[in-house]
């Protein structure tokens, strides 16, 4: 494995890391999952602005704009609002089970778009990982007294997942030419600007704020301006079905946060799909990418 794709690996497993326990965050707000989405949006284009100055400091001539990061920042902006909507309805592990299905779409639509099939071996890996998830949420046991099942947070959470196999493809579609900086920025601006909508169309859209921002700056630093710069680095350099199968290690976190956190039980099947999520992934990342 040379450098940059070893890179690229630890820069897709911290990412996953960090948005695994994104859950953590959303459910200690007080504030709604618009504000919580829009909180990251807006943070992480505060925060990129800067970097952006200093490249046009050492001599650009003015800011490449990209369509394909435009819509890719819409992408992203309004999967993270799904999965926010979906952390209020339904437990944390499942939410970002459903989000992960995101990697699988994008999988199968790079693959019609390539015309092609993925190497055998990113299949299996893939189709492993694909099946601890139905493990997970099929084996889910009854929920505990203090969690919420609502039929609507699995429809977010599947909402979720197409959005983020659309920001995965069109991420991909970024000329390489336009560093990461500045297409971290227009995807932070396209994104801060979607979700300005459902944020004005809340009853309350800056209730919480007060009580919440500790955990809206966490929501906006960490998951938000740094996962969305190691998310645009690893998915340039990663395949889809490689960057996927990596990226089940988010949902295997929010299931252990989930279960130790807020007590919602794990059944022995769903520790078996963990460990079908946990082991794809491990594969993934140690065995020698195939082209």
């Amino acid at each position: 494995m040379n450098k940059t794709n070893c890179s690229a690996l630890i820069a897709a497993i911290v990412a996953a890391v960090l948005m695994g326990v994104l859950g953590f965050f959303v459910r200690e707000t007080q504030c709604s999952a618009q504000g919580c989405s829009f909180a990251r949006f807006i943070i992480g284009l505060v925060l990129i602005i800067p970097l952006v100055c200093r490249r046009n400091t050492q001599g650009a001539a003015r800011l490449p704009f990209s369509l394909p990061a435009v819509f890719s920042g819409a992408g992203i902006s309004l999967c993270i609002l799904f999965y926010f909507l979906a952390i209020t309805q339904i437990s944390v592990g499942i939410a970002a089970l459903l989000l992960y299905t995101g990697p699988v779409f994008a999988a199968v639509g790079e693959s019609l778009l390539r015309r092609s099939l993925p190497p055998r071996r990113d299949m299996l890996l893939m189709l492993a990982s694909a099946a601890g998830i139905v493990l997970v949420t099929v084996c889910a046991g009854e929920p505990a007294a203090n969690q919420v099942q609502e039929p609507i947070g699995y429809a977010y959470g599947l909402l979720s997942g197409v959005c983020y196999a659309a920001y995965i493809l069109l991420n991909r579609q970024i000329p390489g030419h336009i560093s990461l900086s500045v297409r971290t920025f227009w995807q932070f601006a396209a994104g801060s600007l979607v979700l300005l909508v459902p944020l004005l169309c809340t009853e309350a859209p800056y209730a919480g704020l007060s009580a919440g921002w500790p955990y809206l700056l966490c929501i906006g630093v960490l998951q938000g301006f740094a996962v969305l710069l190691l998310v645009a680095y690893a998915v340039r350099r990663l395949t889809a079905i490689e960057f996927g199968t990596i990226s089940y290690l988010e949902p295997a976190v929010a299931v252990a946060l989930g279960w130790v956190v807020y007590g919602e039980s794990i059944t022995p099947g769903q520790w078996c799909g963990f460990a079908l999520v946990l082991g794809a992934s491990a594969l993934q990342s140690l065995l020698p990418s195939k082209q």
